[in-house]
């Protein structure tokens, strides 16, 4: 669906709005803009009486950037200097872990992994750090990602922790989440400009 993709309205700019009927109709429920595709798969975006047509990455290219939404969450306790910058709503969190060894031709050997689901909850981002709020709390500080990238929608993130995370999100897109913790990134690290943030991290 194209709100899984397009996680802000490229009219209004509000976040999480736009949303398809089982009828197939895409709408924004902010301002009502109408969304269709044409024949050449291009947006047809109707507003009113007006009507304009952009690609899809043109109108990804709006909506990308701007401000953190910065929500305000009595439950988090911030530490000094520390800013929330974003909350999701229901997500899941799994952790790779060692799934066995793979015997192949010649006495090879391969150690197999999987991600195991290890809660639910709510994640938070801050200028700092990722916490996922479940049962528990998992932390991780911004300096321990070696890669951020997204697959299916989920969140995926190797540490210098020996081990990579799996974030999936209920309800909400993965890539407004790739988006944040990427630009989060960015700016922890400063002057240093990312060059890449998948196979790993690397700088200019």
């Amino acid at each position: 669906m194209i709100e899984k993709f397009l996680y802000k309205c490229p009219i209004c700019m509000a976040e999480e709005s736009i949303e398809t009927q089982k009828n197939g109709d895409i709408s924004c429920r902010a301002c009502g803009a109408r969304f269709a595709y044409t024949e050449d798969y291009q947006l047809s975006i109707t507003t009113g009486s007006e009507k304009q047509t952009m690609t899809l990455r043109e109108a990804y290219e709006t909506i990308y950037g701007g401000q953190f939404p910065r929500p305000a969450d009595d439950a988090f306790t911030r530490r000094k200097g520390e800013i929330l910058w974003a909350k999701s709503s229901r997500a899941k969190l799994f952790q790779e872990q060692k799934a066995g060894i793979f015997r192949g031709y010649k006495k090879i050997r391969a150690q197999l992994y999987r991600f195991s689901l290890i809660d639910a909850g709510n994640l938070y981002l801050t200028n700092k750090r990722l916490l996922f709020h479940g049962i528990k709390d998992y932390e991780i500080g911004l300096e321990e990602l070696s890669s951020v990238t997204i697959e299916s929608h989920a969140i995926m993130m190797n540490t210098k922790r020996g081990y990579a995370l799996s974030i999936s999100f209920v309800r909400e897109s993965g890539k407004k989440w790739e988006d944040y913790i990427r630009r989060a990134v960015q700016e922890f690290h400063g002057k240093k400009k990312i060059a890449e943030y998948h196979p790993r991290i690397t700088f200019h």
